[in-house]
């Protein structure tokens, strides 16, 4: 009788050892470390860059999404990444568009989902155009009618990135987006409307 429980006290200790092993080898996956990583990651799975980083960007209403404004040969991108339980992954963004040197601007949008309700908008492009210093985002508020604007300065890495959240469905109308000069004037204009 102890010989028959010996062994089949080694045979679960074994059964047991097994089913441990193969619990701690399970792909489970948290995302990366660092945004870095999870830019860099995007980018491969999606068979482009890798990008040359500008400019690395945290959303102002969401520390948990990080833009990387880039450019690949003539290329540009906003590749988006957020953080999920625990780890970094991959969000949107992280196909190029491609740069018309035509034109004093290149520019793109997307919106995704945030919360309850809730769209994260990214405006971005690139200047080709020397001539301008700052590009402005022109809106119309649903709500109340009121123009308002976004502005951003053009920096060495030509690009520019409006962020923002709105309700779901009551984002603004946008009305054109505006090339401007050092001093303000305005070089181009792109009706959007």
């Amino acid at each position: 009788m102890r010989r028959r429980t010996a062994i089949a006290a080694a045979e679960w200790a074994a059964v047991l050892l097994l089913a441990w092993l193969f619990v701690q080898t399970l792909p489970v996956y948290t995302g990366s470390r660092t945004p870095e990583e999870a830019h860099r990651l995007s980018e491969k799975s999606f068979h482009y860059g890798p990008t040359a980083v500008a400019r690395k960007v945290v959303a102002p209403f969401d520390k948990d999404q990080v833009v990387f404004l880039g450019t690949y040969k003539t290329w540009f991108s906003a590749d988006t990444v957020k953080r999920r339980h625990g780890g970094w992954v991959p969000g949107d963004g992280v196909g190029g568009v491609e740069i018309d040197p035509s034109k004093p601007f290149t520019y793109s949008w997307s919106g995704s989902a945030t919360h309850d309700r809730l769209m994260a908008f990214k405006f971005y492009g690139y200047v080709s155009d020397d001539r301008i210093a700052a590009v402005e985002l022109v809106m119309t508020e649903k709500k109340s009618g009121n123009v308002a604007s976004m502005h951003s300065p053009i920096g060495e890495d030509r690009m520019f990135l409006f962020l923002w959240e709105a309700d779901n469905g009551n984002n603004g109308e946008w009305q054109s987006v505006r090339g401007l000069d050092a001093s303000g004037k305005l070089v181009y204009e792109a009706k959007l409307r």
